[in-house]
């Protein structure tokens, strides 16, 4: 073990004494984000059905019988009729701000409602009803990336009732 020492400490002389020097790059400045608040109230009153939307930043997705739910980060689900595969057919969109996560038991769909977990039962997914909710099972949505908040925007700056279901990015 003392020959490592030895031989590293000799090693490190050596470049010193070359001139031999090792550049470190300056670090770059994070990005700043912005989130994205809505109040307690109005996202309990959000989750619904809605029309079908197209699929632009899909998440999970969930398989069961003859559906495919594709999860759209931050959104909510789309609900995709799947029975022909060749031609599969976008009946309907689930709204849920907040949502990045799935799963199902059942005809029951759990899904992520910011930091609320919601229970939908889904036995015709053409009336999707709310059968639950469950208030802060779940921490603040983070940043999609290592980040800056924006400084008018940090916890502290934001209403009592206002909770983050999703992030807009400000700066590139």
């Amino acid at each position: 073990m003392p020959n490592r020492y030895a031989l590293l400490a000799a090693c490190s002389l050596l470049l010193s004494l070359s001139g031999c020097y090792i550049e470190i790059e300056p670090q770059t400045e994070l990005p700043v984000y912005r989130p994205l608040l809505m109040a307690r109230a109005n996202l309990e009153q959000a989750v619904a059905l809605v029309p079908a939307q197209g699929i632009h930043n899909p998440g999970k997705m969930y398989l069961k019988g003859q559906y495919a739910f594709i999860n759209e980060r931050y959104e909510g689900i789309h609900i995709i009729d799947n029975q022909d595969p060749t031609q599969p057919r976008n009946i309907g969109f689930l709204r849920i701000p907040g949502s990045l996560d799935i799963s199902m038991r059942g005809n029951l769909l759990y899904a992520d409602n910011a930091v609320d977990l919601v229970t939908l039962d889904l036995s015709n997914p053409t009336q999707v009803r709310v059968v639950s909710r469950l208030r802060n099972v779940f921490p603040e949505l983070a940043p999609p990336e290592q980040a800056t908040i924006e400084a008018g925007y940090q916890p502290d700056n934001r209403p009592a009732d206002a909770i983050v279901v999703g992030w807009q990015k400000v700066n590139p």
